[in-house]
């Protein structure tokens, strides 16, 4: 009698233990939906960025894959010689990698490459009044992560940035900083939103004016940073790779480049020789 009661008690702890696990687990989601699941995120910012040469007198292009003294690691020329062309860089296709274009202010005309070689433009279309002295700049305004074509007229302080690399009228237009001084335009992710926004240097001074969005308005960033006086050329990039994009200065007489890893009033970071008397600066994460 005493083994047959032990034997009903088994039978019954092994039941109550079975049913408890079934319960246990049907209680858990199924599949993976007890783990945390990442937010989807799309990187904008180009780290690491370095900079670049364009030769008018050949129509070539010089680029470094690091801010340091020596030859450049891609050599290539793009574009006809005898014209006033501005060089300008950004990734036109959202691979992560920009490459080169060239504006022509006479007529208001852009090329632009998809890779950093020799060739005919990928991109071409009009944007902008032709002859009428606008600088261009590049920038990602939308945070698509494709960079596309502005235009900034000194005379009066107006932007017009474009959201596409295609014919037609700006998408954004607004004013900002003051009229006929001769101020030049620079473009940057000040605040590593993923977006880019304008800024502005007074080379006569030596002073810099940025803003963290593509609006009318006074400056969010005011410093002071260069020679006054010298007509060295604003340059901008993520030097150091922490998202943000700091300011630079490059001296065409001497080939010498000088740059900050912060938006703020002191000396250079890294000071290095690269290039020819003569060139026009760009600045990319080339590869």
């Amino acid at each position: 009698m005493r083994v047959f009661l032990n034997r009903i008690l088994l039978v019954t702890a092994l039941a109550m233990v079975t049913s408890l696990a079934a319960c246990t687990k049907s209680d858990q989601p199924s599949g993976n939906q007890n783990k945390q699941q990442p937010a989807a995120t799309k990187t904008t910012s180009k780290k690491d960025q370095s900079v670049g040469e364009y030769r008018p007198s050949d129509s070539k292009f010089f680029l470094r894959l690091s801010n340091s003294t020596g030859e450049a690691d891609f050599v290539f020329s793009f574009g006809s010689t005898g014209h006033n062309f501005l060089p300008i860089a950004g990734d036109w296709d959202g691979n992560a990698i920009d490459s080169i274009g060239l504006y022509d202010p006479e007529k208001g005309a852009w090329f632009l490459k998809n890779s950093n070689s020799d060739g005919v433009g990928d991109i071409v279309f009009s944007f902008g009044a032709a002859g009428q002295k606008q600088l261009p700049i590049v920038g990602d305004w939308d945070g698509d992560g494709k960079d596309s074509v502005g235009l900034y007229d000194p005379a009066k302080g107006t932007w017009f940035l474009k959201n596409s690399n295609s014919d037609g009228v700006a998408d954004i237009t607004f004013s900002f900083g003051p009229t006929g001084q001769d101020l030049l335009p620079i473009t940057g992710d000040w605040d590593g939103d993923g977006k880019v926004s304008v800024g502005l240097y007074d080379p006569a001074k030596g002073n810099w004016f940025l803003k963290n969005s593509n609006s009318a308005g006074i400056a969010d960033i005011v410093f002071s940073y260069g020679l006054a006086g010298r007509k060295l050329l604003p340059i901008a990039g993520d030097w150091d790779g922490d998202g943000k994009d700091s300011v630079g200065l490059y001296d065409n007489a001497k080939g010498s480049w000088f740059l900050k890893n912060a938006n703020s009033n002191g000396t250079a970071d890294t000071t290095f020789a690269f290039g020819v008397t003569g060139a026009r600066p760009i600045v990319g994460h080339w590869k």
